[in-house]
């Protein structure tokens, strides 16, 4: 029984892959958290499973990012896309 509801389980060297990639990609240290997990995506329009990364650098200092692929399917040039796409965001601001 799935007392998450929408978790799934990602294969560990898939996991930590994508976990080290982030941690290159957006220069963090080991201090920093990084945490990956897989969802059921319910909404319209979305792919049936994303795969969410959430980069913890402090108390209450959370980021989170959504890539709509199963983890599996996510590669370091996802992870390069993302960490694009958050600095224009940050660059609008």
């Amino acid at each position: 029984m799935n007392l998450f509801g929408g978790r799934r389980t990602i294969p560990v060297d898939q996991a930590d892959r994508i976990k080290a990639w982030t941690r290159v990609v957006f220069h963090l240290n080991d201090e920093t958290t990084v945490m990956v997990t897989e969802l059921e995506c319910r909404e319209p329009g979305c792919p049936p499973i994303e795969t969410v990364i959430a980069v913890l650098t402090g108390p209450g200092n959370t980021q989170q990012y959504k890539i709509h692929k199963t983890a599996t399917e996510v590669g370091l040039s996802d992870i390069e896309k993302m960490a694009v796409n958050e600095e224009a965001h940050h660059d609008q601001h």
